[in-house]
């Protein structure tokens, strides 16, 4: 038809979005480096799942395409018959929920205050308190629980002895961990999760507050019917994207932070798939770490698809993808 601009070839268009957007991708580079080298160059390491993997050999990758070493299905179902299927599993989901639970309403609860105090100079400094021990390793915070928790010397057992109780052994309590990991979870984790719905308030509209001020709206109400359904999608989001790694456990937490497992007193109430799977690298069971590794990725990714599949249902406009 006479007048219809020609469509430019797609590497075209690809080379030109390129030149026009290069200070931006160049601002992106080192995360895309940091995700080919430790997310893609790997992959090829999925083929031990359906292999028997021997570390002796002529090399890493002779090792991985030989053809005689094809096992199939064979690691997974060792994981799967395994006694610590069941225990790991649970446990790996029941914390992961409540994490998700009290990551939710402790970074929004959080949120919100900050977004209500009156002095906003001093509302950096609550940010920067809040979300310091997102920076800290497990390891150093082990080191500060092991201080609150030790036996002998610990502050809390000093507290209990005071007020004339027994000195407990936490290290070796096993119910008293299912309260302790999720508080230690929230404590070095909501501070980061406040600052993203912090940004979210920031960026409502003050006139809407205004107007429902001059209709005599309270503060309460005010966060009630304004606040929290602004921030509807955010919470959406973050949730799914969470929902992806629900298979997933902290390893540092589970593990460095319990002192190895209460060195193995707590193995029943705080193992997790990413504990065993540490357990089964270290006992030479390379084939059937990765298997179980696979597992934990194909049940990661059909959470993200199936919770925003049904968040498109309800509210396309929240939906991820």
């Amino acid at each position: 038809m006479a007048g219809t601009p020609v469509k430019k070839p797609l590497y075209i268009r690809f080379l030109k979005a390129l030149k026009s957007d290069r200070m931006f991708l160049l601002m992106c580079l080192p995360g895309i480096i940091w995700l080919l080298l430790f997310a893609y160059l790997p992959l090829p390491g999925i083929l031990m799942s359906f292999q028997r993997v021997s570390i002796a050999g002529k090399s890493f990758f002779h090792n991985l395409l030989n053809p005689v070493r094809w096992v199939g299905m064979q690691n997974l179902n060792a994981y799967f018959s395994s006694p610590d299927f069941w225990n790991t599993t649970r446990n790996t989901l029941m914390y992961n929920l409540v994490f998700l639970v009290l990551g939710l309403i402790g970074s929004v609860f959080t949120a919100i205050a900050a977004s209500e105090l009156w002095n906003k100079r001093m509302v950096k400094v609550y940010q920067s308190i809040m979300i310091l021990p997102s920076f800290l390793s497990w390891v150093i915070v082990s080191y500060l629980i092991y201080s609150l928790l030790n036996p002998q010397y610990g502050v809390i057992n000093r507290l209990l002895a005071q007020w004339g109780f027994s000195p407990v052994s936490w290290y070796s309590e096993k119910n008293a961990w299912i309260v302790l990991l999720p508080l230690f979870n929230l404590w070095k984790g909501v501070g980061l999760g406040a600052i993203y719905y912090f940004a979210a308030i920031s960026g409502i509209n003050p006139e809407i507050y205004e107007s429902a001020m001059l209709d005599g709206a309270s503060r309460f109400k005010q966060i009630i019917y304004i606040t929290l359904p602004m921030l509807k999608t955010t919470m959406i989001i973050l949730t799914i994207l969470n929902l992806g790694n629900i298979i997933r456990s902290d390893f540092g937490l589970f593990y460095v932070a319990t002192l190895q497992m209460g060195r193995g007193a707590l193995y029943e109430t705080v193992s997790t798939i990413d504990t065993y799977t540490y357990t089964l690298l270290q006992s030479g069971s390379m084939a059937v770490g990765t298997a179980v590794g696979l597992y934990q990725s194909f049940v990661g990714l059909a959470m993200i698809v199936g919770v925003n599949l049904i968040v498109r249902k309800i509210d396309k406009d929240s939906a991820l993808f």
